[in-house]
């Protein structure tokens, strides 16, 4: 009889998932070090990114979570772009797509004032002392027709009413260069965040209420882009999607939330109110000039749409505000109360439900912005904790958000986000 002892059945191994890489908050080139200031997603494994050194320099970058592909940016973009990391570094508008730029650079009084590599850039030409002259967008060759066909088509639609950008220069356009005008006035954003009074405020906003409602009474039928309730649950899924795969946002919480907004956009009327939208209206996209007329820029993304996309955008970016300490209650109370007075007729239910869209969607902007991660938390859990119920809010549904005080006052309470209670001078000190 044998004594030889069987070996052990081989035990299967068990299958290990790979971790996968994730955004870096801080990069080290070797020779300076860099904080993430805010990032872009392009899907889970690749974002444009925005970095800051010490002294408060800023470049432009591209992270990757494959080492092949950051090899390959890195081959086909000039110098003096480097790779850091997981992250290609693009000073000096290096840039493999936006050939043209380094060009603009080179002109006279030309400063960046943001670089998305491989999709835009700003430049803007003027003293650094003095007002701007012009500012340039460098954009890739096969979209600046389309976006100079664009704001030829916005400044038809809103006249001389509402100062747009309008092209100065149609010769650089082959070449992704767009020369334009510069729009009078400070942001309300920056008038915002300075020595302002609620009487001037809420002024201010009914005029930035008027310019909207122009935008949106325009001819639809000039514009073709379209931007329903199903396009507004992409552009949201397309930032969360990715903060949850980084780990930047609660899984569960996200799921919640997004069920909520769910609800909430699919509970359209048979004949929606739509009009002409700005699709990213916000306080720094809106300027005020010495006259009291307020004009718009960015408005490239264009489309039609319920127009409580935009109001409730605008209403929510005030809330956003004022969580990260940029606006004092008094005078969002004020803005608010303004905007509404100027818009016009927009109906409340639908603010509502596209206002729980625009926080969630901007918890995964704000989730991508290291600073404001305590904010975007706060915005996740307003959506979370709030499960949308039409019933209980039928009486608003009759209502709109004119600028009457009873519709002011149902709407204005149907959008307010709560701000941490502890909520630190630094992260405040800048939007990010």
């Amino acid at each position: 009889m044998s004594t030889d002892v069987p070996a052990p059945a081989a035990r299967p191994r068990r299958a290990t998932a790979r971790r996968p890489r994730r955004l870096p908050d801080a990069v080290d080139d070797g020779s300076r070090g860099y904080r993430l200031v805010r990032a872009w997603p392009r899907g889970t494994e690749h974002a444009l990114v925005e970095l800051a050194a010490e002294d408060g320099a800023t470049v432009a970058g591209q992270w990757f979570a494959d080492p092949a592909a950051l090899a390959a940016a890195a081959a086909a973009t000039p110098a003096p772009a480097r790779a850091a990391g997981d992250v290609l570094l693009q000073p000096e508008g290096a840039d493999s797509r936006l050939r043209a730029l380094p060009g603009v650079l080179a002109e006279a009084d030309a400063r960046m004032v943001a670089h998305r590599p491989g999709r835009r850039a700003v430049v803007r030409l003027g003293a650094p002392d003095g007002p701007p002259r012009a500012f340039v967008k460098v954009v890739r060759g096969s979209r600046a027709a389309d976006l100079a066909r664009r704001g030829g088509l916005v400044a038809e639609l809103v006249g001389d009413a509402v100062p747009v950008p309008r092209l100065l220069d149609a010769a650089g356009v082959e070449r992704g260069v767009l020369r334009w005008s510069v729009v009078p006035g400070r942001t309300l954003h920056d008038l915002g965040a300075g020595p302002w009074e609620p009487e001037a405020a809420r002024a201010a906003w009914e005029a930035a209420g008027r310019a909207v409602r122009h935008l949106h009474e325009a001819r639809p039928d000039r514009v073709a882009a379209r931007h329903d309730a199903a396009a507004e649950l992409g552009a949201v899924a397309d930032w969360l999607h990715p903060a949850v795969v980084h780990g930047l946002l609660d899984p569960a919480l996200v799921g919640r939330a997004g069920d909520h907004v769910t609800a909430a956009l699919g509970d359209a009327p048979a004949d929606p109110l739509l009009g002409v939208l700005h699709r990213d209206l916000h306080d720094k996209q809106l300027l005020l000039d010495g006259a009291g007329t307020v004009g718009m820029i960015d408005v490239d993304t264009l489309a039609v749409g319920e127009r409580a996309l935009d109001v409730a955008n605008l209403l929510v970016h005030l809330e956003l505000r004022q969580a990260q300490g940029l606006l004092a209650p008094a005078l969002a109370a004020a803005a608010r109360d303004g905007f509404l007075a100027g818009v016009g007729d927009v109906p409340g239910d639908r603010v509502r439900a596209y206002a729980l869209a625009s926080r969630l969607r901007l918890a995964g902007v704000y989730a991508f912005r290291p600073s404001w991660r305590p904010v975007a938390t706060d915005l996740l859990r307003a959506v979370a904790d709030r499960p949308y119920r039409r019933a209980t809010f039928a009486a608003r549904e009759r209502a709109t958000t004119s600028g009457r005080a009873a519709s002011t006052a149902a709407t204005s309470a149907s959008v307010v986000v709560r701000p941490s209670e502890k909520r630190s001078a630094e992260r405040a000190s800048s939007d990010g």
